[in-house]
């Protein structure tokens, strides 16, 4: 059992850690388990719209998970502690996430290695690569669906996705906000051709300017929500065939 640990990249793809944990399941025939730890000493440094993001995120990648039969699980607390409980939990022999440069995450991420490094198990830091390449690595299988672990396999706690009051936070009017990784692509779109101000309402216009639109898809790609396929390809050529004639 291969044990993904989501932090920052609220994404199923392009997601390198997940692809490396999913290729190694398929190698040796066993399955995948992701989770995402809510962790205090990041939530008491983010302000309660980012908060309100990432719980968001949380849900569709959540969605994600369980449209293809599988589910993720949520827990609350330190990530020492929670990371190695639930590699336990499952019976994972490797825990893999992606590689974070932050002062915060390193610090984190040694005190789970030790953790990990006493419980006897295994784990890999992927690094996320170049934003203008597409490493191997984050290649997913043909059919990731087949290798995610189904919920009966998840005999673990498996918590719901809180509100913002629950953390102590003021509930914020959630109509401007959009989420997952759909979002991200629709609003770069958006910016990029222009109708991002061109196509609303004065109301519309107001939540714009309140909740700050020309910062979303940063948002999107600081909770890693947005995706490396900015660009799609363009359409086939149109091949003409003039008939013969005298």
């Amino acid at each position: 059992m291969q044990l993904h640990w989501h932090r920052r990249n609220l994404r199923p793809h392009p997601n390198p850690a997940l692809s490396a944990a999913l290729t190694a399941a398929e190698r040796a025939d066993s399955r995948v388990v992701s989770a995402f730890v809510l962790d205090d000493a990041i939530l008491s440094r983010a302000n309660g719209l980012g908060v309100a993001f990432m719980l968001g995120s949380l849900r569709a990648l959540r969605d994600w998970y369980r449209d293809r039969g599988s589910d993720l699980v949520i827990q609350r607390g330190d990530p020492t502690d929670v990371v190695g409980h639930i590699a336990e939990s499952v019976g994972a022999e490797r825990v893999v996430w992606n590689r974070d440069h932050s002062r915060l995450a390193r610090q984190r991420d040694r005190a789970v290695r030790r953790a990990l490094t006493r419980a006897g198990v295994a784990y890999a830091s992927v690094p996320s690569g170049r934003p203008t390449e597409l490493t191997p690595s984050a290649t997913p299988p043909s059919d990731p669906a087949a290798r995610l672990a189904t919920p009966d396999a998840l005999r673990i706690e498996n918590e719901a996705v809180p509100r913002l009051e629950d953390l102590g936070e003021d509930a914020y009017d959630s109509a401007p906000l959009t989420f997952g990784t759909e979002s991200a692509r629709n609003r770069l779109r958006a910016l990029s051709n222009g109708t991002t101000y061109r196509q609303c309402d004065e109301r519309r216009r107001r939540q714009l300017a309140r909740y700050g639109e020309r910062l979303r898809p940063a948002a999107h790609s600081y909770r890693g929500a947005g995706s490396l396929n900015i660009f799609e390809p363009p359409p086939a050529p149109t091949v003409l065939r003039f008939a013969s004639g005298d």
